[in-house]
């Protein structure tokens, strides 16, 4: 586990930075490489994709960014959470998503 962490640091990052860049394909290329390392689906959408939805939220309440940039992001995120169920369900993973809510069953 210990060699897996760096591993999934880089993977949450490119999660991150996929929803602050408004980059869709490094969002479904961070769920490509999370879903191939076997990292907990749940950790990537909170520690990657939520952590980057918090910090385009805390740029709008700031006055750095406007409100089209909150719904651009979610569009990202929506595209990587819409990857991660196919890849989900392909897998065989216990992934539930209850709207917007993801666990692991």
């Amino acid at each position: 586990m210990e060699s897996e962490k760096p591993l999934f640091q880089k993977i949450l990052h490119k999660a991150r930075d996929s929803i602050l860049n408004f980059d869709s394909n490094e969002a479904e290329s961070a769920v490509r490489e999370a879903v191939d390392a076997g990292m907990d689906p749940v950790d990537l959408i909170e520690l990657g994709f939520i952590e980057g939805m918090k910090e385009i939220g805390d740029r709008y309440e700031k006055g750095d960014v406007p409100l089209l940039h909150i719904f651009a992001a979610s569009r990202i995120m929506e595209k990587g959470l819409a990857l991660l169920k196919s890849c989900a369900n392909e897998n065989k993973l216990d992934l539930k998503m209850f709207g917007n809510i993801a666990m692991n069953a």
